[in-house]
């Protein structure tokens, strides 16, 4: 804000304008059915992400991230928000793992080595393996209009983690079986807490939606105690100039 905040007063255009702080009343909401969530870094090669079936996000309706916008401070071309979200985040893996913790305390991370558990892993299948997150995420962005009907937004956020859990769903011959690693045996797991990110959007506003892509930068697990794989995710915004078309 310290060095927005003179380049919004300073610039030729913005200058003449009135620097404004509104307090947003604006809700914004990207749904996981339009997103698509993976891993990027050194390790991402054993957490690859699956579209089959109901998972990462790409079209799974209980998972979702939906945001407001709790201050304004510019002009209506250009201004920087303060946001605060709620994102519930699935990450269905392609290669179905087991974790363990070696005697440092470190993760361990392997393919399922048991042959008689069947994973299905197709689109109507009962068997997954998926890594689940919630969180409250709070992004500060620069605005910028480029012309009547676009929109940029850049910044990055704090992200807080609440829960993360892992569930392994599979067939033993023809009985169902479901195990769940709920968040308080997964912290042991070493997950991160507090995380930093960027975030970019391109909002086309006559359509009312967007493209946004986000990164973060602080690895899933702590450094050094898991592997050094990052949260990353491509989807299509949804904004509120949709919801008032659609009523």
């Amino acid at each position: 804000m310290l060095v927005i905040g003179p380049i919004l007063s300073t610039h030729p255009v913005l200058a003449q304008k009135k620097i404004q702080v509104k307090y947003g009343n604006e809700f914004s909401i990207a749904s996981s059915i339009l997103t698509y969530n993976f891993f990027t870094g050194p390790d991402a090669g054993d957490f690859r992400t699956s579209v089959k079936g109901l998972g990462s996000g790409l079209i799974d309706p209980l998972a979702i991230r939906a945001s407001a916008n709790l201050i304004n401070i510019g002009t209506d071309k250009i201004y920087l928000s303060i946001v605060a979200g709620f994102a519930a985040i699935k990450y269905r893996l392609a290669e179905n793992r087991v974790f363990g913790t070696s005697t440092e305390g470190k993760l361990t991370w392997n393919v399922d080595p048991d042959p008689t558990r069947n994973y299905v892993n197709s689109f109507f299948g009962y068997g997954k393996s998926k890594l689940i997150t919630t969180s409250f995420y709070f992004p500060v962005d620069l605005n910028m209009a480029l012309g009547n009907n676009v929109t940029l937004i850049a910044g990055g956020y704090l992200d807080i983690n609440l829960t993360a859990r892992y569930k392994m769903k599979y067939l033993v011959g023809e009985d169902k079986v479901k195990e769940i690693i709920r968040s308080a045996e997964f912290r042991k797991f070493n997950p991160s807490t507090l995380k930093i990110g960027l975030n970019t959007t391109l909002v086309f506003e006559k359509l009312g939606c967007g493209l946004s892509a986000a990164y973060c930068l602080t690895p899933f697990f702590k450094p050094g105690m898991g592997p050094d794989i990052h949260e990353t995710s491509i989807s299509l915004v949804l904004d509120e100039a949709l919801w008032k078309k659609v009523k």
